[in-house]
Formats: structure tokens, sequence, C-alpha cells
């Protein structure tokens, strides 16, 4: 009985051998998404292979690209003032669906609250639209004034109110005071609170930093009154830190994961912030000098990857700079006319 026991087993074993089995599904690949404005297309580039850059086109959108924000397989792309934004399947050759906003309002910054739901800022009518992602419905709230940026963390919702004059004759900004958050309830959409920002006024990016706090740039006015970068904890609902030394005008962030956050700016080029020491690295003056760098992101490596606009006004491309961990250059891959953002992201492989 106990050899026809062994013998069975041993039967099942080869069977089970023999039998077919399913693939395996395909590794997702990290991938630098780049938005390029000037001839409305998205450039991805897989990091860790040798593949060439792939270009997803926009189609007919109704106004210029503006800025990029990205998750999993999925891209948002606001329009500025013609108040649009197009959900981008980055995984497919050319699947673009795009969701018109409330006339006039606008569309700034994106951020994706989970699969379902995202928030896009309405900036010329300070207002934040809610929209869902599945159904193309939308529900918008009042915020504070001129809403650039956002960014999601611990269930709420966080947008930079500028506080700038939208109409004012300029070339600068013309900043009526310090800047604020609004906090918002997404499940409800309703406002929950508001975090003053004492400091030159102009917030104009925003992200979530790998110690949980939000990092708030402060752009200023311009001239010779420099930016301000605040540090608010999303439990307190407070600033808990305020830093200078990033020059005029400084502009959007990006984070390693770790403790580097960088920042780009049109004078000072690539500069670095270390969120663990709080102190600035590399700040104005510094700063690794770019065409017209206009945004960075850094993938799971700690490569950073600089977005150079170049000249926008005569049709060349863009490109982008490819820095080791310790900056020094590696290599510089072509983008599209006119680049304006730009984010990392796990995609899967192409079918």
């Amino acid at each position: 009985m106990r050899c026809r026991t062994f013998l069975l087993g041993l039967l099942a074993a080869n069977l089970a051998g023999c039998a077919a089995t399913t693939p395996s599904t395909p590794l997702a690949e990290e991938s630098l998404v780049v938005l390029n404005a000037g001839d409305g297309t998205l450039t991805i580039l897989p990091v860790n292979t040798l593949e060439s850059p792939r270009t997803i086109a926009l189609g007919n959108l109704r106004g210029m690209p503006l800025a990029l924000a990205a998750r999993n397989a999925r891209a948002l792309v606001t329009t500025g003032a013609a108040s649009t934004v197009a959900v981008v399947n980055l995984s497919s050759i050319n699947f673009v669906t795009e969701y018109r906003l409330a006339p006039a309002g606008g569309a700034g910054g994106a951020a994706f609250v989970d699969d379902t739901l995202a928030y896009i800022t309405n900036t010329l009518n300070d207002r934040a639209t809610r929209i869902n992602l599945r159904t193309g419905d939308t529900a918008s709230v009042a915020v504070g004034r001129a809403p650039i940026a956002v960014t999601v963390t611990r269930g709420r919702v966080y947008v930079t109110n500028a506080n700038v004059d939208l109409v004012c004759a300029g070339p600068l900004p013309c900043v009526r005071g310090p800047s604020w958050l609004t906090v918002i309830d997404p499940d409800r959409n309703e406002v929950l609170d508001s975090i003053p920002l004492p400091g030159p006024g102009n917030a104009s990016a925003i992200l979530v930093g790998p110690d949980g706090l939000i990092y708030v740039m402060n752009s200023g006015p311009g001239g010779n009154d420099p930016g301000r970068l605040s540090i608010v904890d999303p439990v307190l609902h407070q600033e808990v830190g305020s830093f200078a030394g990033f020059g005029v005008l400084p502009g959007r962030m990006a984070s390693d994961g770790r403790e580097r956050l960088f920042i780009t700016s049109e004078s000072e080029g690539l500069m670095e912030f270390n969120t663990r020491t709080r102190r600035v690295v590399r700040g104005a003056g510094g700063g690794i000098p770019l065409l017209h760098g206009v945004a960075s992101a850094v993938d799971a490596d700690g490569l950073v990857y600089a977005v150079e606009a170049g000249g926008c006004g005569t049709g060349a491309p863009g490109r982008v700079r490819v820095f080791h961990p310790d900056l020094t250059e590696a290599h510089v891959v072509p983008a599209g006319v006119c680049p304006a953002d730009a984010a990392v992201v796990n995609l899967p492989p192409l079918p």
C-alpha cells in the first residue's frame, strides 16, 4: 500500500510537470514621460533599457499643453486657458480622451487622488475641479485666489493659491500677498481648512516629500525678490519650515523618494535641497546651468532628468539631460518641441 501511494504521488508530479503553464505577467518598466507643449506630444523613454524613445500624439487639443501628472499607465495633461484636460493611456500608441471643464475657468495643475478621481486647478476662476475618470463627471469647489498646483496626501487634496493678479500688465507676476493652501476632502468635494504660507507669494509648485511633509515653492514676484520653500505638516495643518536661497522665480520640483529635492529655474538651472538635513545643497549661484530649465524627474536608481525647453519660439526640439546621482552628466536624450513638464512612472510593456 505504501509503495502504491508513492507511485501515485510520483505520477501526479510528473503529470503536473507536463501541464501547460500560464505565462507570467510582464514586469512594468520605469519610464520617463516628457510633455512637449510645442508639438502636442508626449515622449516616453524606458529608463533601464536601450529602447529608443517613443512618441504619443495628443491629438487636436483645444489649447497648448501646460502641465502633466502621471499615475501608473495614465497621464493627465492640462491646457491652461483652454479649460480642458486630456487623459492619456501611456501603454497605448494613441488613446487620448479630452474632457472640457467650466468655460473660462482654466486648467492649471493636476493630481490623481486614486485610479478613479483626479483634481484640476481652475486658475482663472479660483476653483478646483474633481473629475471622475470612469464616468467623466465633474464637480468644482471654490478655493483661493489663482490656484496653480495641487497634490494629494493622507486622503486630502492640497491646492496652492498663488494670490496673483492674472490681468495685470507686467511681464513679471503681480503678487497681491502671501499664498496659502486650501485643503479639500475629495470624497465630499468640500473645503476643510486653509493653511497660511508666510512669504513672497506666488506658490507655483507643490509635492509630497518622502518624509510625508508637503513642500511648496513660493516663487515670489521676481525682480529682486527671491522665492522661498515652505514645508507644511499635513497633520498639524501648518507651515513648519521656510527656506530661501533659490534665487528669483524658482519653478517646479522633483523628489528622489529619499531625501533629495530638485528645483528647476530659468535663471539658476538645477538646484538641490536636502529634506533630511533641511539644507540648501545647491542654491542660487551654485545650480547646474540649464538652457531654459522647466522641469526635472528622478528614477529609482537616482538618475536625475533635467528638462530643457530650448528655443521654444524657433520650433527647435528641446532635450533631457540625464545626470548620475552625483550630478555628473551621463548623456542627453532628445525631446519634442518646447517641453514643459516631466514625470517618472512604471509602465507595462506595449502589447
